[in-house]
């Protein structure tokens, strides 16, 4: 199994990136691939949550539904503005779930600043990225030219797919993540060999 940041906009985002971010979750969690690194984290705080209800609440900002919020709040709220305590917790728990993964998903159709951070952080790790466009369905502030320019950057670590529909995503999502785990399993193999 694969772990993998599945991501794309998350304050604000609509039930565009919300369909898309709970079916890659599924598809993950019903092949066995992989798994989202959040979701695995959150399924420990609610391990009676349907599997569906988790995957779309985790979509959402973390300080809605992390169990231990509220406690973090209170112990910084006298040093720190709220917005630092907001940023500060979700680093501690974004980057955890980043380095943790192997792999980011990501749907770009209402990426942000923030989607942009992340994917350099990736790529910069060396991880691979598989990317999703619908230009059909992105959002008019979204600079596709940043995108293409990441894809320059990273040619061997970035893949931008232009998808109509979400269960083209999936497929595409369980090809990429066979492809690799073998290619895992082969570098693993050379290892071994030499």
């Amino acid at each position: 199994m694969i772990p993998c940041y599945v991501s794309g906009k998350g304050m604000h985002a609509t039930e565009i990136t919300w369909e898309f971010k709970t079916s890659i979750i599924q598809t993950l969690e019903k092949t066995g691939l992989g798994f989202d690194t959040r979701y695995e984290y959150y399924r420990h705080q609610y391990p009676d949550l349907a599997g569906e209800q988790l995957a779309r609440m985790i979509c959402d900002p973390m300080e809605y539904y992390d169990l231990d919020w509220e406690d973090y709040r209170d112990r910084h709220k006298l040093a720190l503005s709220k917005e630092v305590i907001v940023t500060q917790f979700m680093l501690e728990r974004d980057n955890k779930f980043r380095k943790q993964a192997q792999a980011a998903i990501y749907c770009f159709d209402e990426a942000g600043f923030g989607s942009g951070v992340n994917c350099i952080k990736f790529l910069t790790e060396g991880k691979p990225i598989l990317g999703f466009l619908n230009t059909d369905y992105k959002n008019k502030a979204l600079n596709v030219s940043n995108i293409l320019q990441l894809k320059a950057e990273f040619p061997n670590l970035i893949h931008i797919i232009n998808y109509r529909a979400i269960h083209e995503v999936n497929q595409h999502v369980i090809h990429w993540l066979q492809e690799l785990g073998d290619n895992h399993v082969k570098k693993k193999l050379h290892v071994v060999n030499d």
